[in-house]
């Protein structure tokens, strides 16, 4: 069963963040190791911003995790 976790892409002069759907953390980590696990959010996070966060499946990369594969084919 897949579980919902906070992640971010450090990019260096900011972040992308969303959630991404997958059996475990260490799935994420594992095929897209880019990102980071955020286990809990950030207190400047409202959730305003949180709602507004894109929600992907791991097993089914767009988005955020579309653009990681991209970059990496580059």
């Amino acid at each position: 069963m897949k579980s919902r976790h906070l992640v971010v892409y450090d990019y260096g002069a900011g972040g992308a963040w969303a959630y991404v759907t997958a059996r475990s953390a260490d799935e994420i980590v594992s095929r897209f190791p880019e990102l980071q696990i955020v286990f809990e959010r950030p207190e400047w996070m409202s959730d305003e911003d949180e709602q507004g966060l894109d929600v992907l499946d791991v097993d089914a990369p767009t988005g955020l995790l579309s653009d990681l594969l991209a970059r990496r084919s580059d």
